[in-house]
């Protein structure tokens, strides 16, 4: 217990009497860390921002792109520069390091497109010549965001057509490329609406597949059923109606170029989506004729020459064209009977567009037509190029036909149309008997006989040489040639005469009484010098034409 109150007193011995509590305030020497370290981070993200987005851009050669100078324009505005060149390991490529703006890796994607400008010169014309002052530099297409991608490819050519184009592509399939090229226009009426995008060999090599672009709103004229055909040059065709030759336009002759057409009635169908296959024709013609998708084969047997027919022909009936040649064959050599046969595809959809009959609905429809005598003939198409075609027409009671038939009958599989089987149409007899006509003439027998008429007439132009009668004639007609000028003076002369002699009876008449016998008698006197003045005026005029009636006379037709 002692202890413990010896402990009390000596704390309360050392305790201080009222103390107070002092709290410390923060140094402003501390600011300044802190305003430091609010700089450095402002001056990171500055420096973040200004570093911007790192990609690496590939192309096959460098191309006049230098570090620190080629930039990276969007719609021409710059957006980036190039700050690194390096080859590629294999040293067949160039990696050029590019710095985007922090703005622009938004807007990066798989989709991206990069291509290096420089001055062009093609068929369309000079391009970019900018760049010879301002240097090349490289474009940027954000293309469609899908993904994100620091690494592309660079672009060999500009493309035809960039993201931010309102349009739609569609594809085009076509045996060879022809004249086409990157950039070769589409036409619609003669009017540009977009261009080639695009072309590429098939797999397995048997077509090529040609990209085009339509711009909005002329997509909208691009229905499934719109048929495109190439214009390029110039197409030249020979056929029954002779040589046609059809020329789009003078730039499609150097750029080559593909047109289209929409039928009224695909019009008001629903529109073909992107990238539907279309086929490209040759040309228009091709292009008319492929809107007829059915074709059933027949066939036919001739006995005489089918010289001129070719394949592609027409068959026609009553004017209009129902189908093609597509084969014409030999059979046999040792019988004449039907020894060629001539293949032909009939159109049903030429009959009525709106139908789409099966081959056995179409020959249960030419049955009857057969029972009533139709027939296929080789006619004349064209006499000066000897083409020939397959007419489709009803036999009349003058040809000659064969044993009534009641329908088709089939070859080998085929449906075979009964034909007649004349060597020449009635045009090519008419014109073999002219031929045979004009060479029953006797031309030698009349020539021999023109020859000796000639030779008489040469004698006798001999003789008036001989006797120098021609220059008799003409001593003649000179003489009255004279007469006739010293007649003219006469002439003249005697018209004076005539009209003093008219005034002068003019002032008798006012002298003489108006009823007096006197009066009359000088009236009738001047009416008849009249008319010897008129006879006399005629006779003269006659001399004027003809002066040599004065020796020789007035023939029959004078």
């Amino acid at each position: 217990m002692a202890d413990s109150h010896l402990v009390e007193e000596a704390q309360s011995s050392l305790a201080v009497p009222n103390a107070k509590v002092r709290r410390q305030r923060i140094s402003p020497v501390w600011f300044i860390p802190f305003f430091a370290l609010v700089i450095a981070v402002a001056l990171g993200v500055r420096a973040w921002q200004q570093k911007g987005e790192q990609i690496v851009i590939t192309f096959e050669a460098a191309g006049g792109i230098e570090v620190g100078k080629t930039e990276v324009r969007l719609k021409d505005v710059p957006v980036g520069k190039v700050t690194h060149l390096q080859l590629s390991e294999d040293l067949s490529k160039v990696h050029a390091t590019v710095t985007l703006d922090r703005s622009m890796s938004r807007h990066l994607s798989k989709n991206s497109r990069f291509w290096l400008v420089t001055p062009r010169i093609s068929a369309s014309g000079i391009s970019n010549l900018g760049t010879l002052v301002s240097g090349v530099y490289i474009v940027m297409d954000p293309g469609k965001k899908e993904g994100y991608s620091d690494r592309f490819i660079g672009l060999s050519e500009p493309p035809a057509v960039q993201s931010d184009e309102k349009g739609t592509q569609y594809i085009l399939r076509a045996q060879t490329l022809g004249s086409l090229d990157i950039g070769s226009p589409v036409y619609f009426r003669q009017l540009r609406v977009g261009e080639v995008v695009n072309y590429q060999l098939s797999e397995d090599g048997s077509h090529v597949d040609t990209r085009i672009f339509i711009e909005a709103p002329h997509d909208a004229l691009v229905s499934a059923r719109s048929r495109f055909w190439n214009v390029s040059g110039v197409d030249v065709s020979v056929g029954i109606d002779g040589v046609k030759a059809e020329l789009a336009s003078l730039s499609s002759l150097l750029l080559g170029g593909v047109a289209f057409e929409t039928p009224v009635l695909a019009s008001q169908q629903k529109l073909a989506e992107a990238d539907h296959i279309f086929a490209l024709y040759d040309n228009h013609d091709d292009a008319t004729e492929g809107r007829f998708t059915l074709s059933y084969p027949y066939v036919l047997k001739f006995s005489h020459s089918v010289k001129g027919l070719q394949v592609g022909a027409p068959v026609e009936f009553r004017g209009l064209k129902v189908g093609r040649v597509v084969d014409v064959q030999l059979v046999s050599l040792g019988s004449p009977s039907e020894s060629l046969e001539v293949y032909i595809s009939l159109e049903p959809q030429r009959f009525d567009p709106t139908t789409a009959p099966t081959h056995e609905q179409l020959n249960e429809l030419l049955n009857p037509l057969i029972k009533e005598g139709l027939r296929a003939q080789i006619k004349s198409g064209n006499l000066l190029l000897g083409s020939r075609f397959i007419e489709l027409r009803y036999a009349s009671d003058d040809t000659k036909v064969k044993a009534p038939i009641t329908g088709l009958m089939t070859h080998s599989g085929v449906p075979q149309i009964p034909t007649i089987d004349e060597p020449l149409d009635k045009l090519e007899r008419q014109l073999a008997n002219v031929a045979s006509a004009v060479s029953r003439f006797p031309v030698e027998s009349i020539g021999q006989e023109m020859n000796q008429s000639l030779r008489a007439l040469s004698n006798i132009l001999n003789v008036f040489d001989q006797k120098k009668t021609a220059q008799a004639l003409h001593g003649t007609i000179a003489n009255t040639q004279k007469a006739t000028a010293k007649m003219e003076g006469a002439v003249a002369d005697a018209r004076v005469t005539l009209q003093q002699l008219t005034q002068t009876l003019k002032s008798v008449d006012h002298t003489i009484a108006p009823d007096s016998q006197l009066h009359a008698e000088f009236l009738e006197t001047l009416q008849s010098v009249s008319e010897a003045s008129d006879s006399f005026d005629r006779f003269v005029e006659e001399l004027y034409r003809y002066p040599s009636s004065l020796v020789f006379g007035l023939g029959k037709g004078e």
